[in-house]
């Protein structure tokens, strides 16, 4: 397309006699007149406009902005004339002047189209196609600038006509006796409403102008092109499908949007949270790490009124942000309940009415971040990514072997397990006998009703005696303290388990984490990704853990376990990554330790069963030190599943 601003393209244009101007096309077809516009002896809009001396400081706004070329073109349109003081006129062109010379973020100058005095009064008072009206006319009109307003018969969002259905040649005219008001949206109100200049700022980072053919004004068909005396550019924005589409008219949403004290507060404790390693696929590190921190602030602000689980009554007991996904994955984050009383949410604010929903200003921080981003999550050691055996790569091959074999293995719903003995008399012989004394077991602790059993392979026709995991993890963040759990399972958890195999199972566990500068690591050797990683530390069991001793860990194998293995650990590098992924940041890996002669002699086993692991963020030391998650709290724990 070949697109020009109206101001050059209409220097020729209104140079012409406005008896030369065409006023009936496919253009006027194609916005689907329904006033009759088209009509050649008809005057133009403009002419209308001129004609009318109540209109006089009107014609001076829309001269000075350029739409007086735009009330001449062949396009079709609906006008309502609003009658003004000069006052009023003088202060729009003001505006319009104040705005045309600011300054965008790369330093290009404020579009024609968004400059308020454009926005908020000349298409404010516009629609495209001619809409005439009629004793039964009680409907909707999109104004040029989105705004709905309601047209009846006599008024236009309750603003009588002074006169009404004018025909022109280019659409209908009508009059008013004062302007209408604009009502902005979410997205306006940002820009208008003090102590909000951050997160507009945020958003205008993030604006991309797209050309309108609809709204945009023709000149001329050049080379079979349509060269555009008014090309409109609408503006897009990522932000508005991550987040919420708080430019739309036709949507409804909530947004408790930050102050600049809390955006300050706030980006500052975030900024820290992500520090990433030098990896080719970040780009400029920092600008990622400050958009990560952005992105963190407005994580969860955002609610729309259409995707509520509840009515509108209801959603004073509970509101669902629009990162909520109804699945039963994420257990209740992104809820937030009571929003109304005592510490909810918008409790004591006072909504600013939007022409597409309700703005709440935020001065005092209301989102927890642990109900968002910074939340508890786990890995599944089934899922392909999650988990990596051991590697050997043979003298002189170019491939790596595993030698651990991991099979997946479904949780019964309910198993009887033997948990000692009694003895009975027989009421046929009179002798005691000894019965088993059998009790039922369910798994409410497990997720997804299955675990993965890792033990040995075979390799090179000897199976290898240990068992040796990788396990990385997700999404981790920067100068936060991490406790991490192991949830282990029984062998008696599945159908035709092998009573033999319950037994008590030793084990090490090692942390390593990505090297600032990949190829630094430990030998390559063993594991192809081990030059990602620094040294290995070897963990011993933390306060309070009772499964094992000094740096052994032990899992009992006669019910569902829940192991501490690593408490208030501070992660140097960050993982998690709204806009570009990458790799994880931390692993750990878990090495059986039962000797063979405990193996043969069935005093230990050296088989791993692992149903997820768990890992929680905090913000101190002591926090995370003095936080205790019991096995009880595994059934209904809020956990992010990657």
């Amino acid at each position: 397309m070949k697109t020009k601003q109206y101001f050059n393209a209409f220097l020729a244009l209104a140079v012409l006699p406005l008896a030369m101007v065409s006023c009936t096309d496919a253009w006027d077809e194609h916005y689907g007149d329904e006033a009759g516009a088209g009509i050649v002896d008809a005057p133009t809009l403009w002419e209308y406009v001129l004609a009318d001396p109540d209109l006089k400081p009107f014609s001076q706004v829309a001269k000075h902005v350029g739409y007086d070329a735009v009330l001449q073109s062949p396009q079709s349109f609906t006008l309502w004339a609003p009658v003004i003081t000069q006052e009023q006129a003088d202060s729009v062109i003001a505006v319009y002047e104040a705005e045309k010379r600011e300054v965008d973020n790369n330093g290009n100058l404020r579009k024609n189209q968004d400059n308020a005095a454009v926005i908020q009064f000349m298409q404010n008072h516009m629609a495209m196609a001619g809409r005439s009206v009629n004793s039964l006319t009680n409907d909707s009109v999109r104004m040029w600038n989105g705004k709905y307003m309601v047209l009846t018969s006599n008024t236009l969002n309750d603003v009588p006509f002074v006169s009404k259905n004018n025909i022109a040649c280019n659409g209908v005219f009508y009059k008013l006796p004062r302007k209408q008001t604009f009502f902005p949206n979410l997205r306006e109100v940002l820009e208008q409403e003090e102590g909000l200049d951050s997160v507009a700022h945020f958003y205008q980072m993030f604006d991309v102008y797209e050309l309108d053919e609809q709204s945009s004004v023709m000149q001329d068909i050049v080379d079979g092109e349509i060269v555009y005396a008014d090309s409109v550019m609408r503006l897009s924005n990522n932000l508005y499908g991550w987040l919420g589409y708080i430019a739309r008219e036709d949507s409804a949403y909530i947004y408790l949007a930050p102050t600049k004290e809390v955006w300050k507060q706030e980006y500052e404790k975030y900024y820290n949270w992500f520090k990433y390693i030098d990896d080719s696929k970040l780009g400029n590190r920092d600008s990622v790490r400050q958009m990560n921190a952005r992105f963190a602030i407005n994580r969860g602000r955002y609610f729309n009124n259409h995707i509520q689980r509840r009515s509108q009554d209801q959603q004073k007991d509970s509101l669902t942000n629009t990162f909520y996904v109804n699945t039963k994955d994420y257990w209740g984050l992104n809820v937030f309940h009571h929003p109304m009383v005592d510490d909810g949410i918008l409790a004591g604010l006072t909504p600013i009415q939007c022409s597409n929903g309700l703005l709440y200003k935020d001065a005092d921080g209301r989102i927890a971040d642990t109900l968002t981003f910074r939340q508890k999550r786990y890995i599944q050691p089934w899922i392909f990514g999650n988990y990596k055996s051991r590697l050997i790569k043979p003298q002189g091959s170019e491939t790596y072997s595993s030698v651990v074999a991991a099979t997946i293995r479904k949780v019964v719903d309910k198993a009887s397990i033997k948990v000692g003995t009694t003895t009975e008399i027989d009421p046929e012989t009179g002798e005691e006998v000894e019965k088993d004394i059998v009790q039922e077991t369910t798994f409410p602790e497990l997720r997804d009703k299955q675990y993965v059993e890792f033990e040995p392979a075979t390799y090179k026709n000897t199976t290898n005696l240990n068992t040796n995991l990788y396990f990385y993890l997700q999404n981790t963040f920067s100068d936060l303290y991490y406790n991490v759990y192991v949830v282990m399972v029984p062998e008696f958890a599945r159908d035709n388990y092998d009573k033999e195999k319950i037994l008590p199972v030793p084990f090490k566990v090692y942390f390593s984490e990505r090297n600032e500068k990949p190829g630094s690591g430990s030998s390559t050797d063993v594991d192809p990704d081990s030059g990602e990683f620094g040294r290995e530390s070897s963990l011993s069991l933390p306060e309070g853990e009772t499964h094992g001793s000094g740096s052994t860990f032990e899992s009992k194998g006669d019910a569902v376990e829940l192991i501490c293995i690593d408490k208030a650990h501070k992660f140097n590098f960050a993982s998690y990554n709204v806009f570009t992924s990458m790799g994880p940041t931390q692993r750990y890996r878990f090495y059986s330790t039962a000797s063979r002669s405990e193996m043969n002699n069935k005093t230990k086993s050296n088989i791993l069963r692992i149903n997820r692991i768990i890992y929680i963020p905090f913000e101190t030391e002591q926090e995370a030190k003095n936080f205790k998650l019991e096995l009880s709290d595994l059934s209904n724990l809020k956990e992010y599943k990657e």
